[in-house]
């Protein structure tokens, strides 16, 4: 039975005007990966304080966005890799109430006090939440475990460099398990949610040009639409073959549903018997699903179900009035989503083949991104730490076996063979959106989570 960590808890309420200030201060410094904007001083800022808690802080990667490796040798018998990200999405063009790099303190409708910035949600919040739980704990009697903390500055970006840094450091992050500090919560009254795994995800720019099959090699006034042939047409054409009525992936030889374990039928089971739809249409701001399924079906096709998203849609004129012509290019930019059992390059040529049967092989394919889902079982020690952890501070958390979302957790199952979890009490929410915001409350609640897991980490048997 893990018991909370009472001096540490103390030791965070005491310093904790430090610690939210602190953490409004990393929110206010922009680091926006897509637009390389301040990418090197996140860093550097980020070193400075890892520093300050006696962190062996080296650099990797490209030097204008770098990967941070922090490591505290306590000599310890557990030791944790720890996964973090210090870039965050841009914000333009997006109706933000407040300045998005202000870290504002306001009243939130969903989280009451809240920090409402970019990155407060996802993930400049949650690192700081562990940031200070490394302090607290070294304050009032040292660390429990060994860490290894690897903070990356282009997840939004595909996490481009990180793969290579995991594959030539192995030796060198060798561990007992994986974990990433995130928010658990939908409000601090509801029950923490443990998810034991992520999909993959894909970013594929499908590209339709003028050529042997029509269309014009320079552009044309729209009324010789009857004689000449349209890339845009062409293009959505050929992405409406890839789904069915329902807007499902429906590419010649992939499932409709990854692969599900029998751990995995009896959790959503177990889901389902308290899922409620017209709540979670609320949540979603949404009027309905794509299908009226029974609950467990819809947990099944949410977490297990592949799905292609086009993410944005570029051919012709799209400004303002009216401007009548036939373009000779249309782009569309699209995201694939894959639950365990697709492989990234299987499901790319399957994709490729599939077109290439009805007729369209003359549409380009890039794939920009890519990586597989990750899973790990309910019985590994890091989860039932975690489990353990929220018990502690009295919750009984909701088990999922995958997120929807997507998260290069590969690299630990994948690459370095570690099982993995993400956690901590603590609500936030509105990741790439306007007015991302976390809990004020739920920040001081995920430091204080993360201290009780960490020592309900160290006692787990392997």
């Amino acid at each position: 039975m893990t018991t909370l960590p009472t001096p540490t808890h103390t030791y965070i309420d005491a310093h904790w005007d430090e610690h939210l200030e602190r953490t409004r201060a990393f929110l206010r410094q922009p680091s926006i990966s897509a637009q390389n904007i301040g990418l090197r001083e996140t860093a550097a800022l980020l070193r400075q304080w890892l520093e300050e808690r006696g962190a062996r802080v080296a650099y990797f990667g490209e030097e204008a966005r770098p990967i941070l490796l922090a490591e505290w040798d306590v000599g310890a018998p557990k030791t944790l890799l720890v996964y973090g990200m210090y870039d965050v999405q841009p914000v333009d063009g997006q109706n933000w109430t407040t300045p998005p790099f202000a870290a504002e303190i306001r009243d939130h409708p969903e989280g009451g006090e809240s920090i409402v910035a970019r990155g407060a949600c996802n993930s400049k919040g949650p690192l700081m939440a562990f940031l200070h739980a490394v302090e607290a704990l070294r304050a009032t009697g040292g660390l429990p475990v060994n860490l290894k903390w690897t903070i990356e500055g282009e997840e939004e970006i595909g996490s481009l460099a990180l793969p290579g840094f995991y594959h030539a450091q192995r030796a060198r992050l060798a561990a007992d398990a994986a974990f990433e500090p995130f928010w658990s919560q939908f409000t601090l009254e509801t029950a923490p949610i443990i998810t034991l795994g992520t999909k993959g995800v894909m970013g594929i720019e499908f590209t339709c040009r003028s050529g042997d099959w029509g269309g014009p090699r320079e552009v044309l006034h729209s009324s010789l639409g009857p004689w000449v042939a349209s890339p845009a047409w062409r293009l959505v054409q050929a992405l409406s073959t890839l789904v069915n009525a329902h807007q499902e992936l429906s590419v010649d030889g992939l499932p409709p549903l990854g692969t599900i374990e029998p751990e995995d039928e009896a959790l959503l089971h177990k889901l389902a018997e308290t899922f409620n739809a017209q709540e979670t249409l609320t949540r979603l701001g949404a009027a309905r699903f794509k299908r009226d399924r029974p609950p467990l079906e819809q947990l099944e096709h949410i977490e297990f179900a592949p799905a292609l998203n086009i993410n944005g849609l570029k051919s012709g004129y799209l400004g303002e009035g009216s401007h009548t012509i036939i373009p000779n290019e249309a782009r569309a930019l699209c995201d694939v989503r894959l639950p365990p059992g697709l492989k990234v390059q299987e499901t790319f040529q399957a994709i490729k083949d599939h077109l290439a049967r009805r007729g369209f092989g003359d549409i380009e394919l890039r794939m920009d991104s890519g990586y597989p889902a990750a899973k790990t079982p309910l019985a590994a020690p890091v989860v039932q730490a975690l489990i353990a952890a929220y018990r502690a501070h009295g919750y009984e958390p909701t088990i999922r076996p995958i997120e929807a979302s997507a998260t290069p957790y590969y690299l630990f199952t994948d690459v370095l063979g570690l099982p993995f979890a993400w956690g901590g009490l603590g609500a936030a929410a509105g990741s790439h959106g306007p007015d991302e915001w976390c809990s004020v409350e739920g920040l001081k609640a995920l430091e204080k989570s993360l201290t009780t897991f960490l020592a309900a980490f160290a006692v787990q048997d392997f």
